[in-house]
């Protein structure tokens, strides 16, 4: 229910932020029509997420983990800081990198093999497929 909730709320904030962006029609899609849909799948998602929680019984929710929302969280910020200062590559090794904090399962070769893939995937994908006009290295 909780994790329902959590959806609610980003799809709202997203509909708020949204609000005066140009949604479109399929043929010309406006600025706002990606994230319009997005946030309509997310608050659909969360509702039944929430209706789900109150109709059947479960196991009570357990304690709250800081450490992995703190390092994930962080993971998340310093990609957001890095990727137009040091390139979309670097920010994804330095989330991986960081986001390897958050469990105390993962394994360093694990997360360098992730963090490679996943830059070279992306730059793959995003800069020479699709054309996001973003550095890969500095």
């Amino acid at each position: 229910m909780y994790t329902g909730l959590l959806l609610v709320v980003v799809a709202a904030v997203a509909l708020l932020y949204i609000r005066t962006l140009t949604v479109g029609t399929v043929l010309e899609m406006g600025p706002g029509y990606f994230p319009l849909g997005l946030a309509l799948i997310l608050l659909g998602m969360g509702l039944t997420m929430i209706v789900k929680g109150l109709t059947t019984a479960g196991a009570p929710v357990g304690t709250v983990h800081l450490r992995p929302l703190f390092f994930i969280l962080l993971s998340f910020a310093a990609f957001g800081l890095l990727v137009e200062r040091a390139g979309l590559a670097i920010a994804i090794l330095v989330q991986v990198g960081l986001a390897h904090f958050a469990s105390r399962e993962s394994t360093w070769q694990a997360t360098a093999i992730t963090a490679v893939a996943l830059a070279i995937a992306s730059s793959i994908i995003f800069v020479w497929l699709l054309k996001i006009p973003v550095s890969v290295l500095p």
